[in-house]
């Protein structure tokens, strides 16, 4: 069964507030309004920036560029996903998404098929690294808060938008009543990003393995996916 949030009315939560450079920034919630806003980030910036999306060409095809938007849509549409928002000069943006959606151990999500070849092929790769160690075991918990693209805008990068993002999955799960989180990091910046924020890797496969699995990857790609959890107290 789908995990589904019940909204009140404090939906939604901001989970950290702060400003800096004449910018004021903040935290929080996913709001249903900004639904397309961050699927339009997405669909420009993450599939041509992020490992397995470039390296398997998704954008070039659309059916795999609309199954990852529908794919993103509906993990969306759970409103457990995080959104961080610039406010300059009066003028409100959002800069920064991190798709989470809350994992039951046994449960398989069965609503959105993974349609187009470049888009199968990266999700076979994030479920080839889970299938090295499962989270759930590792954990001793029978949910997790996972995630599925963390991004910033590019002209807001350097401004550790990302960490705000990591550490705000924690008062987000306290929310949920989640105990942990975790995430197939597929980046080298985002998986020293990970570590930094506390998160520890319990498996990880390069693309050349993917590759010998019979995933399409290069064979003498030796840059590793990394299965990354982190428990709360």
């Amino acid at each position: 069964m789908v995990f589904k949030r019940e909204i009140c009315s404090l939906f939604p939560r901001e989970y950290e507030r702060w400003e800096s450079n004449g910018i004021k920034w903040v935290v929080q919630d996913l709001p249903p309004e900004d639904d397309e806003k961050a699927l339009e980030i997405f669909g420009t910036d993450f599939c041509d920036d992020e490992v397995l999306c470039s390296t398997s060409r998704l954008s070039s095809n659309p059916k795999s560029l609309q199954g990852i938007l529908d794919f993103w849509r509906h993990c969306i549409t759970q409103r457990t996903s995080l959104a961080c928002y610039a406010e300059e000069n009066g003028v409100r943006s959002l800069v920064a998404v991190n798709v989470c959606v809350p994992e039951q151990k046994g449960e398989t999500d069965n609503n959105v098929e993974i349609e187009g070849e470049e888009w199968q092929n990266v999700y076979h790769a994030l479920e080839f690294a889970e299938a090295k160690c499962d989270p759930y075991e590792y954990l001793n918990l029978d949910m997790v808060l996972g995630a599925y693209g963390l991004l910033v805008k590019r002209e807001y990068r350097g401004a550790k938008l990302g960490a705000r993002l990591l550490n705000a999955r924690e008062p987000l799960s306290n929310v949920l009543g989640i105990k942990a989180t975790s995430t197939v990091f597929t980046g080298i910046s985002s998986q020293k990003l990970a570590a930094k924020c506390g998160f520890t890797t319990i498996a990880e496969a390069s693309l050349s393995e993917m590759a010998e699995a019979g995933l399409k990857y290069p064979k003498d790609d030796q840059r590793t996916i990394k299965l990354m959890v982190k428990k709360y107290k």
